[in-house]
């Protein structure tokens, strides 16, 4: 099984995991780490590490962070150069994006989850009045 860890700033990560969960059911093979306020980088980026190493149980993991070139993304780019582990990371992620990547990850390999993730991430935008424009046209 794919590990899912996510990494973002205050309890963002936590709270998707959780609404995942509440959706799918528990998950394993999952965390969530937030970087607070006054929390060590260094401390934060071991964590990370750590957590990823932890989560390879063989098939590789998959890391959500929530915000491109913020800390969480660049802890987890870091860690790219110095984790023994095969993991990708999928930076600006959507409720919809984790939902996909806890529903698929015991049938793909790790590329494959990653690049089913991207595609699911627009997909999950809508705009009320736009989609009820589509939904009357269709049913004239």
């Amino acid at each position: 099984m794919i590990g899912i860890l996510l990494v973002t700033h205050e309890d963002f990560g936590e709270a998707a995991l959780r609404t995942a969960e509440l959706i799918l059911g528990k998950q394993e093979e999952a965390f969530a780490l937030g970087c607070h306020r006054g929390d060590s980088i260094e401390e934060f980026c071991e964590n990370v590490k750590a957590s990823i190493e932890k989560l390879d149980t063989g098939k590789g993991v998959l890391v959500f962070a929530d915000l491109y070139g913020a800390s969480p993304y660049n802890i987890a780019a870091k860690a790219s150069n110095t984790s023994n582990s095969k993991f990708r990371c999928i930076t600006g992620f959507s409720l919809p994006m984790v939902i996909e990547a806890f529903s698929m990850r015991e049938t793909c390999e790790l590329e494959e989850l990653t690049d089913k993730c991207m595609e699911t991430g627009p997909l999950g935008i809508k705009e009320l009045f736009k989609e009820i424009e589509i939904f009357d046209a269709k049913n004239k």
